[in-house]
């Protein structure tokens, strides 16, 4: 269920900010597609995040690390947060309430500030993407420490339970 962003953000007495277009498929060569086990919502932000790996030339790798992280940290849906109200002034589809993270990655508003960023498949897997990078030796570790070592989740075997469907995702897609 969507969310209306402005219903929320009137209640709250905010303000709303320019919302983000929700349609990511329009500058990828990924078409339009539903994939194994995901709902059409959920494919569409694998979408968005397959595509960021592949305009920053990530691979496999980087394609499982950011499907895996998300389906872990959102089940592939944005999530907005009470916490972050400027997080609500954003499409998003979920509202979270795990201290101030947003987004598909769940993304620490306190660490990544650009709250619009966050609030946006594309932007906040290249904040993934970012730092995954820094990782050493990031190409070949196992999938599920990669995200670990990015995430720095306080449940890290979580990871290892959704590579397996990261994989048939990103390779549904190509990867």
């Amino acid at each position: 269920m969507k969310f209306s962003a402005a219903l929320v953000v009137a209640a709250m007495g905010a303000a709303p900010a320019a919302a983000l277009p929700t349609d990511i498929t329009g500058d990828t060569d990924l078409p339009p597609r539903t994939f194994s086990n995901l709902s059409g919502l959920q494919s569409k932000y694998a979408r968005g995040i397959m595509a960021q790996a592949k305009r920053e030339h990530l691979g496999s790798q980087g394609c499982r690390a950011g499907i895996a992280t998300a389906l872990v940290e959102s089940t592939l849906i944005m999530h907005a947060n009470i916490a972050v109200p400027a997080s609500l002034a954003y499409d998003f589809d979920r509202l979270g309430k795990d201290a101030d993270s947003i987004g598909l990655f769940q993304q620490r508003a306190s660490i990544y500030t650009n709250i619009k960023c966050s609030m946006d498949v594309a932007c906040s897997a290249h904040q993934f993407f970012k730092e995954m990078k820094t990782v050493p030796q990031w190409k070949y570790m196992n999938v599920g420490n990669l995200c670990q070592e990015v995430q720095h989740s306080e449940n890290p075997e979580r990871y290892h339970d959704f590579i397996d469907q990261a994989t048939e995702i990103c390779q549904a897609a190509g990867f």
